[in-house]
């Protein structure tokens, strides 16, 4: 499946507000998960199995390395597993 993903940092200064906005909006808590990423060498973009017990992927992806918000164009192939 194809995805296109932005990633940024942030830093959380109202715990309070993001879970009443999560709570109206009825997001759903899927639990914690402990994930291990194992990355590949390729001749371009990015490479990695991520393993856990919510998400098991392969996962193929470009993106650039900047400190800013970040555009990545995302091929993903869900693994057998507990896939969400």
């Amino acid at each position: 499946m194809k995805r296109l993903n932005f990633e940024f940092k942030a830093r959380l200064r109202d715990e309070l507000h993001v879970r009443a906005t999560l709570k109206r909006l009825r997001a759903r808590f899927v639990g914690t998960d402990h994930q291990i990423d194992t990355y590949f060498r390729v001749p371009s973009g990015r490479l990695k199995i991520r393993e856990g017990r919510i998400e098991n992927a392969l996962i193929f992806y470009h993106r650039t390395n900047s400190a800013r918000a970040r555009r990545s164009t995302v091929d993903m192939m869900l693994l057998p597993g507990r896939n969400s």
